[in-house]
């Protein structure tokens, strides 16, 4: 009986022991938790953004929902593709990526990352809140059972080395230059530019930077300066030739799982979080760029006949990738989202 009853006692504590692990977050139970992934290091408009979404989920929701930022790339090591299989499978429930990460899936993201594709900010503007656009986007999600919960800006490409002033496509020449592992992008500086390009993952490049693996890099300038790429890169051309943006995509697995109250707090969240990230961008990147000139960084600032040589050297690339993308493809991102 003595036996028994010890058996009985330690299956108890087991089992409350359990019951504690499974209560979620100070001892509250039922905390539905989703984990959010993006590919940015801690303190960029990435993150900042996804901390605003935490916020609004978790204040919305009355604690009963909590959200956990992985940045980095931080649930994939680092690895760009896997975050998106992961998304896929549900073991990330939404991820924070360039849109043409996703271009292994689909050729059509790559459209995301043509030159030139916008004349100005309030064009990108107009194309991240088109309703046409994000319909579109979302079939090819939703094809890779994924949700697209939306886009916003993320601020130009801007090419940043450690070498020169760049005023022209000729300066680029030769130069190792790192891009993202996308096809796109290496057509673009390899025969357009006539650049060695590099495809890296993001959290390699800081470290290659400083060893001198490669000359530049390019990004937007908030994540130039995120990530201090100022320690290790001198110049900085502001050539506008890529206007990136951020895609919020959710696991098709995950939003089933979720209630018809938490789908709501969590698509309304998103829509906040993004436009949080569209109006810190705009109100801070001038402030950022003054920050980085007084630390030293040489900006030059293109005249329009200069980004005239760079668009006018790069036009081959529609036709070139006109077959993979669609036509369709390509005229609903240079000018079908006006039409709404």
């Amino acid at each position: 009986m003595k036996s028994l009853k010890l058996g009985a006692l330690v299956s108890a504590m087991v089992f409350a022991g359990a019951a504690v692990l499974a209560s979620g977050c100070g001892g509250q139970s039922d905390v539905t938790v989703i984990k959010f992934s993006h590919t940015q290091n801690p303190g960029s408009v990435s993150d900042l953004a996804a901390q605003e979404f935490k916020k609004y989920v978790e204040e919305a929701s009355g604690g009963k929902m909590r959200v956990d930022i992985f940045s980095n790339c931080g649930l994939s090591g680092g690895d760009l593709t896997k975050a998106i299989e992961l998304t896929q499978t549900g073991n990330i429930d939404i991820h924070s990526c360039a849109p043409a990460n996703i271009a292994n899936y689909d050729p059509r993201f790559y459209a995301f990352w043509l030159p030139f594709l916008f004349p100005d900010q309030e064009s990108l503007l107009k194309f991240c809140h088109s309703q046409k656009v994000h319909d579109e986007v979302n079939k090819w999600c939703n094809a890779i059972e994924t949700e697209m919960l939306g886009i916003n800006n993320a601020g130009s490409r801007q090419i940043s080395n450690s070498k020169k002033e760049i005023h022209s496509p000729a300066d680029l020449e030769g130069m190792n230059i790192r891009v993202p592992g996308a096809n796109v992008f290496i057509t673009l500086y390899r025969d357009y530019y006539g650049a060695n390009p590099t495809a890296m993952d993001f959290s390699e490049v800081y470290t290659s930077l400083q060893q001198g693996t490669i000359d530049g890099q390019e990004n937007p300038i908030a994540v130039y300066a995120s990530s201090k790429f100022d320690e290790v890169q001198k110049y900085v051309c502001l050539w506008d030739g890529v206007r990136d943006t951020t895609i919020w995509i959710m696991s098709s697995a995950t939003l089933e799982d979720l209630t018809d109250e938490e789908e709501r707090i969590v698509r309304e969240s998103a829509a906040k979080a993004l436009q949080w990230g569209n109006d810190y961008l705009a109100a801070s990147e001038g402030d950022i760029i003054q920050g980085l000139k007084e630390k030293g960084v040489i900006f030059t600032e293109l005249t329009p006949e200069e980004k005239n040589a760079f668009r006018d050297k790069a036009a081959g690339i529609f036709d070139e990738y006109r077959e993979s993308i669609g036509a369709d493809v390509i005229d609903l991102f240079t000018k079908g989202y006006l039409e709404d």
